[in-house]
């Protein structure tokens, strides 16, 4: 217990200011929705706590059973005390459990913060930017929208569906990195990666949400009349009359459904900036220093993300261009986030002495 002490205090000024952040990101959040007199829709918070919970368990559950037929085939004398041992080397080698209760407890945190304010901006603020970002949308595309661009290649069965199944597997790939990142071994990876994730959902996924309140392309003509995406929406229902593969669009009628409702298990509507776009650019980041095919894997990961994100009717293509920026600036600036974090680590030995 002595050891499982020291190793939480020992990585605590690690996180210190990752703590700080998520707190100013409740604290700021908080104090807007009180100020207006706003009631904050918790439910999808409350299902996607849920969901990364039951994701953990089963992770674990997995590794454990894996471990436990290892060490059959092996056929190991004594396998409890085997299993205790190994568990043991896991858990408390590297500071390995500490680290990945601080990570984990400040993603636990974020996801409910961000998905209750996420599901609560139409309430704090109204959707007005649809129709300023369809005009620079075509000011920055030679006048063109871009999904008549997109659509040229990617306008296709064949296409939307690679790029749907793709765009859906955003959620997958983002929670195993929630789960995964807490165990890794390189601790300045895990940190750059949580001060990234951090500053992206809090300035990008509601204050510039709030900010920039839109709805995206999927909606403005539910909204506003606005027909500029329905030959784009058309498409879709087209293609998934066909195949039924388009999945984006059953998540789109559950948003729409929750929004008309006034909420749901599902819910919340934000277009600008594109979150899908920055997460897929920090996990490009991430293998980019991996170098070789890696790289290759997660750029191209990220450009699928953004093309999907346009010919899928999620966003509009400047949406897609400030989430990207906003992941670069806090890739950056995470860096030097990192070693000032770690430069306030607690040596070993003060440690010991303050046990």
């Amino acid at each position: 217990m002595a050891m499982l002490l020291s190793s939480f205090r020992r990585t605590a000024a690690d996180y210190g200011l990752a703590y700080v952040m998520l707190l100013a990101h409740v604290a700021a959040m908080a104090s807007l929705a009180w100020y207006l007199g706003v009631e904050p829709h918790y439910q999808t918070a409350s299902l996607y706590a849920d969901w990364s919970f039951s994701a953990i368990t089963s992770m674990a559950s997995l590794y454990m059973l894996w471990t436990v037929l290892k060490m059959i085939a092996r056929r190991e004398e004594h396998p409890t005390a085997a299993l205790k041992a190994h568990m043991e080397k896991v858990l408390l080698g590297n500071d390995r459990l500490a680290h990945a209760t601080h990570s984990t407890a400040i993603f636990f945190a974020m996801i409910v913060v961000f998905s209750t304010v996420k599901s609560t901006i139409p309430a704090i603020v109204p959707f007005s930017w649809d129709e300023g970002l369809i005009r620079l949308d075509r000011a920055l595309f030679g006048g063109v929208d871009p999904y008549v661009l997109t659509s040229t290649v990617f306008g296709n069965a064949y296409a939307l569906i690679a790029l749907n199944f793709v765009y859906n597997l955003w959620m997958v790939i983002f929670t195993l990195s929630m789960i995964v990142v807490p165990w890794i071994g390189n601790h300045e990876l895990r940190l750059r990666y949580i001060f990234t994730i951090l500053l992206t959902w809090f300035v990008g996924g509601n204050i510039l949400a709030l900010l920039l309140s839109s709805s995206g392309p999927c909606f403005v003509e539910l909204l506003y009349g606005d027909d500029t995406y329905a030959p784009l929406m058309a498409l879709l229902r087209n293609v998934d009359a066909d195949t039924g593969m388009v999945w984006a669009l059953i998540a789109q009628d559950t948003l729409w459904e929750s929004y008309t409702r006034g909420g749901g298990a599902i819910s919340g509507i934000s277009a600008m900036p594109s979150l899908h776009v920055a997460v897929a650019v920090i996990m490009a980041c991430v293998t980019w220093q991996r170098g070789g095919v890696c790289r290759k894997i997660g750029l191209g990961y990220a450009v699928t993300i953004y093309i999907g994100s346009i010919q899928l009717g999620w966003h509009y293509a400047t949406d897609g261009i400030i989430g990207g920026a906003i992941a670069l600036l806090f890739w950056k600036a995470s860096a030097y986030l990192t070693d000032w974090s770690l430069s306030r680590r607690l040596d070993p030995a003060e440690v010991v002495r303050g046990i």
